[in-house]
């Protein structure tokens, strides 16, 4: 499958079945966020064919809601954090994207919650990992005058104590489809 590589010119190879495609990321350096934000939103656009790593709706780590979680990448890996166990873990891959689907009571989805692993340098301070926001259409939220993309320092204090786990929540074990 190849991944961003129409904005990207390239940069973020591919995902499955290319062991070099990493290390080809590292190499091109961080993409201009403008770029990376467009490509990971283009990505992320898709991801109902995602694999699906939750069996049923389960209450999100971070609050009150419910939530769907879908991972394009490293899912084996990404199956192995939950949210009940802190125990290193493999890094993530650069290139794995992750979307969760935020439910309101009724149980549809009321907006989307992205994170996707950076090349090397792209935000240091949480592991590379670029976030977002968006509409259940896929439309980036905007608080204040700021998209909700990128490089948004305001979700690095719910995912800093999690460094060990390369800065994740995973699902719980319980919850994951099998």
């Amino acid at each position: 499958m190849l991944v961003g590589c129409s904005l990207l010119s390239g940069c973020l190879g591919t995902i499955e079945g290319d062991p070099d495609s990493a290390a080809a990321i590292e190499e091109s350096g961080a993409p201009t966020g403008s770029d990376f934000d467009r490509a990971m939103m283009e990505i992320a656009s898709s991801y109902e064919s995602f694999s699906q790593i939750n069996s049923r709706p389960y209450r999100s780590s971070l609050g009150e809601s419910q939530i769907n979680l879908y991972v394009l990448g490293e899912v084996d890996a990404y199956r192995s954090i939950h949210p009940e166990v802190v125990a290193a873990s493999d890094k993530i891959k650069v290139g794995t994207v992750i979307v969760r689907e935020v439910l309101d009571a009724q149980g549809a989805v009321a907006k989307l919650t992205l994170m996707a692993k950076g090349p090397k340098g792209y935000d240091p301070a949480i592991g590379d990992w670029w976030f977002g926001e968006a509409s259940p259409q896929g439309v980036p939220l905007v608080a204040g005058d700021t998209v909700r993309l990128g490089r948004l320092t305001d979700c690095h204090g719910c995912h800093v104590p999690r460094a060990a786990e390369d800065y994740l929540f995973g699902v719980p074990e319980a919850e994951q489809d099998d």
